[in-house]
C-alpha cells in the first residue's frame, strides 16, 4: 500500500461526509429562506386591507422592519443549527 492510497483511505470518508453535510445544509438554508420570504410576502400583500392611517402608524412604529428582523433571526438560527449538525460529522 502506497502512501497516497493510505492517505486516500483516511481522507476519502471525511470528504464524502463533508459533501453530504454541505448539501444538507444548503438545502436546509435554501428551504427555510424560501419559507420565511414567502411568509413575509403573504403578510406584505395582506397589509393592503388595513386603513391608511393605521398603516402609517404601523410603519412609523417600525413593525415592518421588526418582521424582517424576525425573519432574519429565524433564518440565522436554522443556519447555525445546520452548521452545528455539520460539525458533528467531523468531530466524533
Amino acid at each position: 500500500m502506497t502512501i497516497a492510497a493510505w492517505l486516500m483511505s483516511l481522507v476519502g470518508p471525511m470528504i464524502i461526509q463533508g459533501l453530504i453535510a454541505l448539501g444538507v445544509g444548503v438545502l436546509t438554508v435554501t428551504g427555510i429562506d424560501l419559507a420565511v420570504n414567502t411568509a413575509l410576502g403573504w403578510v406584505s400583500t395582506n397589509v393592503g386591507g388595513i386603513p391608511n392611517d393605521l398603516l402609517s402608524i404601523l410603519a412609523l412604529s417600525g413593525l415592518f422592519q421588526a418582521m424582517s428582523y424576525i425573519g432574519g433571526a429565524i433564518t440565522a438560527r436554522v443556519t447555525l443549527a445546520g452548521a452545528s449538525a455539520a460539525k458533528r460529522w467531523f468531530i466524533k
